[in-house]
């Protein structure tokens, strides 16, 4: 497996992506870098370096590398595509995971830094009255990971064909009598429908509610992949494949397609289905890296979440509840009404 690290061309230093400028730029000698420049660079100094180091299996499916800087193992999982060396804090990509059908077509660079994401997360935790102190101290905030999600998406286009029996009822009076006139239409109605952009987590064992409460992504704003976006970042290979996820898709494309149809019949008054079906589906699929920036906490054995699009600043979260200070403010409240009952009682 190659384990793949970015050098600086002018000090030898790790490169890491900076969302804000979105250039590489070098934490020692502070040198900034395109990726045109980059490109450049590494072909005339081969400050790419790509080293063949020994993996070892072990038990639960953790892989061991050897970190090509300091020579620390390295523990990771079978879908981690990218991480950093926890000695020397080299940012390492795992480039032999991200070949073959694991290489992502595009991918979203982050468009949010690390200092921005904390201080949106100061701002979003600032309104909440009632979470422990610790979800946001310096030392939590500090944990907050830029991780690269795997996702697929769907673009499909299909023939939709519905029969429906319409009934209209008109009334009215004329003196004293009262009419009713009833039509009846058998109507018919065919189309062919195009949906883009149906995005699905591709990754088991992340929050996929998590991750959809951070939708959409804007993906006219995809850009071909290439392994020097990871730097700096974690990284994420799917491994639930398309297939398995057509059927859920393909119920909610019949879904909208049926009530496209259903519109059209918007004039008449009392509406029933007699049959639907969709044919001739063609389907486009792709695989992309997406960007969000997550941040855990552990509170009474269980685990919560704040999540943020790395792009958007979409903000999703499942927050834990300090009780204690909830107490003290129901008490508090009780408090003031009892003596507010109390002084009113005196007064009458």
């Amino acid at each position: 497996m190659s384990v793949l690290t970015y050098k600086c061309p002018n000090c030898g230093g790790y490169l890491v992506f900076e969302p804000e400028t979105q250039h590489y730029t070098c934490p020692y000698c502070l040198s900034d870098f395109a990726q045109t420049e980059l490109d450049t660079a590494t072909s005339e100094s081969e400050d790419i370096q790509d080293t063949e180091e020994n993996t070892q299996e072990q038990e639960g499916q953790v892989l061991v590398y050897t970190c090509p800087s300091c020579g620390a193992e390295i523990a990771t999982d079978t879908t981690t595509a990218a991480t950093f060396c926890y000695y020397c804090h080299n940012p390492i990509v795992l480039s032999g995971r991200l070949s073959g059908e694991q290489m992502p077509s595009l991918i979203i660079p982050f468009q949010i830094s690390k200092e921005e994401a904390k201080k949106r997360f100061l701002s979003w935790i600032g309104s909440k009255a009632y979470v422990p102190p610790d979800f946001y101290s310096p030392a939590q905030i500090e944990k907050l990971s830029g991780i690269y999600f795997p996702y697929w998406t769907l673009d499909c286009t299909l023939q939709a064909d519905m029969h429906a029996t319409a009934r209209d009822v008109r009334i009215w009076r004329s003196h004293d009598i009262e009419y009713t006139e009833t039509k009846t239409y058998a109507i018919r109605r065919l189309g062919e429908i195009s949906l883009t952009e149906l995005s699905r987590n591709a990754l088991t064992k992340s929050q996929s509610k998590m991750l959809e409460g951070i939708l959409p992504f804007d993906l006219k704003k995809t850009c071909s992949f290439h392994l020097g976006y990871l730097a700096g970042f974690q990284a994420e290979v799917k491994d639930i494949e398309k297939e398995s996820l057509l059927p859920e898709l393909q119920e909610e494309i019949n879904g909208y397609a049926k009530n496209l149809l259903s519109d059209t019949l918007a004039s008449h008054q009392h509406i029933t289905t007699d049959s639907f079906q969709t044919y001739n589906a063609q389907h486009i699929w792709k695989y992309l890296l997406l960007p969000v920036w997550i941040l855990t906490y552990q509170h009474r054995s269980k685990t919560y979440y704040f999540a943020m699009n790395g792009q958007t600043g979409e903000i999703c979260g499942r927050l834990p509840l300090y009780k204690r200070k909830l107490f003290f403010t129901c008490a508090g409240i009780f408090v003031v009404v009892t003596a507010l009952i109390t002084l009113i009682g005196g007064l009458l």
